[in-house]
């Protein structure tokens, strides 16, 4: 058997030896978590990043939710033997083409009218993946390439798609290239088809700010290490950073102090307090995210530049034509489909707001 080494040293990494302990053998698991170097589990030995340079092995198999993060870093390392591995992977994803068909019929299921922006690893036989390949998503599965900062129709035909989904996307774009999103959306969807879009809630972010809940904010303890301060490009550990400059970093990450960027403009904590202070909170908001440039954000696609919550999605939408809008929530899709949690809603859902549109 090929050895391997799992990066992601977690429940979710746990699993995921369940499922290929048959198929390679596990050397280490490797996590950026220091409290977890030295540990083991399963009798597996848990290793730091530094020590994989000269170890032997066939890859390196990425056991993580921060699948993306962690494949830019081993890039930057010069690691490029690795691949992720969802849990998924091992289940027959195509054991509901069933429903597909059943649902949307034999055309849309076997010519993929299902169509991911933004999908990053995400593969299902029947949706093509909607993204733009570039060094920091390295490792990008991508059927239709569209730069979304570019603000061009996506190449596919109108009236034709059954759904379109985007998870954990638009806060990365700026206003007008997610309503440009929003308008192609509407476009290619069939009458009756389904949108789903799910983000960061910054309604839930803004009151762990007012309430200092640095709980809510969970990168905080893993952006507090070496390897993944040089991977997000902060100066220093997050958990020395105040609450103000968190919250910055969690919608406009290049205003915050963190981002080590010097040609960024800063916000300090006391002109983050007078915003909120003297503007109405969506200005304020707008304000902060109004300091970043879409120049850098192209050296950093990782950054989110943008904010959103229930109302700021519901009017994008409607502008873009879609009359039937409405809240959902985590695998409470109204779309059979998209209840799969081992494919849809697995990003950050305890920090997500979850909209749905019917054209």
């Amino acid at each position: 058997m090929e050895n391997v080494i799992l990066f992601g040293a977690s429940k979710y990494g746990l699993s995921v030896l369940y499922y290929v302990q048959s198929r390679y053998n596990v050397l280490y698991f490797c996590d950026n978590d220091s409290r977890k170097w030295g540990e083991r589990i399963e009798d597996i030995e848990v290793i730091s990043p530094d020590q994989l340079a000269g170890l032997n092995y066939s890859k390196i198999i990425i056991a993580s939710t921060f699948y993306k993060e962690i494949a830019v870093q081993l890039h930057n390392m010069s690691i490029y033997n690795f691949e992720r591995i969802e849990i998924n992977t091992y289940k027959d994803t195509n054991n509901d083409l069933g429903m597909y068909k059943k649902l949307f019929g034999e055309e849309a299921t076997e010519n993929r009218r299902f169509y991911n922006i933004g999908a990053g690893q995400f593969r299902h036989s029947a949706w093509q993946n909607v993204d733009y390949a570039s060094d920091w998503y390295a490792m990008n599965q991508v059927d239709i390439q569209w730069n979304l900062l570019e603000n061009t129709p996506l190449p596919v035909e109108s009236n034709s798609a059954s759904v379109v989904y985007t998870s954990h996307t638009v806060e990365h774009i700026p206003n007008i290239s997610a309503q440009n999103m929003f308008n192609e959306a509407y476009r290619i969807l069939k009458e009756g088809g389904t949108f789903r879009v799910t983000t960061p809630n910054i309604d839930l972010a803004y009151n762990a700010f007012k309430k200092n809940d640095r709980y809510f904010y969970k990168l905080i303890d893993t952006y507090s290490t070496k390897e993944q301060m040089e991977r997000v490009n902060i100066i220093k550990p997050m958990n020395e950073a105040s609450i103000h400059q968190v919250f910055l970093f969690h919608f406009a990450g290049q205003t915050s102090s963190l981002h080590a960027d010097p040609n960024t403009v800063k916000i300090s904590d006391e002109e983050l307090e007078h915003t909120f202070k003297t503007l109405p909170y969506d200005q304020a908001l707008d304000y902060c995210v109004s300091k970043c440039s879409l120049e850098i954000q192209n050296k950093y696609p990782g950054n989110h530049i943008n904010w959103w919550n229930q109302t700021k999605l519901f009017q994008s939408l409607k502008e873009a034509g879609f009359k039937n809008v409405y809240l959902s929530a985590y695998s409470q899709s109204a779309s059979p489909v998209l209840r799969n949690t081992d494919l849809f809603d697995n990003t950050h859902p305890e920090n997500s707001i979850y909209v749905e549109a019917i054209k």
